[in-house]
């Protein structure tokens, strides 16, 4: 039983130990580091939605104007509104990266977060996910998405907007 154990447990732990896989074919499967984010293709995954919500709401978070919020007796009231998705791709999960949003801002501490519906407010908060990309030769592509914010006031006034982005890359095919 323990030999069986080792042999199972031997290329786990190797596997676990290499920075970068490769896919030979479609039986290798692996446990990968959540901080890894390798892509097989120009999409987003899972872990990209999170890491964009993220920087974008830290830089948010860490500005002066929202700073200046802690200051108060109260904590203001914000509407997040939908997410927009102005990229090329449908298929994108927009509700997960709004949901990641959702919770980074709750765990904040900073704010009391409102339903959509809300009719009293002080903020509101318009969110637009985009993106770009660039084709090359040999199916090289080069694609960028933006995940942006800007906080309004009740009157329109646009008080701040913060983004952030991530590029990625496909070599394409190559020729000997």
């Amino acid at each position: 039983m323990m030999k069986k154990l080792f042999l199972i447990i031997l290329p786990l732990s190797l596997l676990a130990g290499c920075s970068s896989l490769q896919f030979g074919n479609q039986s290798d499967v692996a446990i990968l580091d959540e901080d890894d984010r390798t892509h097989l293709a120009t999409t987003l995954t899972m872990a990209d939605y999170s890491a964009l919500a993220e920087k974008v709401t830290d830089k948010m978070f860490r500005s002066r104007l929202v700073q200046s919020w802690s200051k108060r007796k109260k904590k203001p009231r914000l509407v997040l509104g939908k997410l927009r998705n102005n990229t090329d791709d449908e298929n994108i999960r927009m509700q997960d990266i709004y949901d990641r949003i959702t919770e980074i801002i709750l765990n904040s501490g900073q704010v009391r977060l409102l339903d959509q519906s809300a009719t009293r407010f002080d903020y509101v908060v318009r969110s637009e996910l985009s993106s770009t990309r660039q084709y090359g030769e040999n199916d090289q592509e080069l694609a960028y998405y933006k995940l942006e914010f800007k906080l309004y006031k009740l009157d329109g006034e646009m008080l701040g907007q913060w983004s952030d982005t991530i590029p990625l890359g496909k070599a394409g095919r190559r020729f000997i």
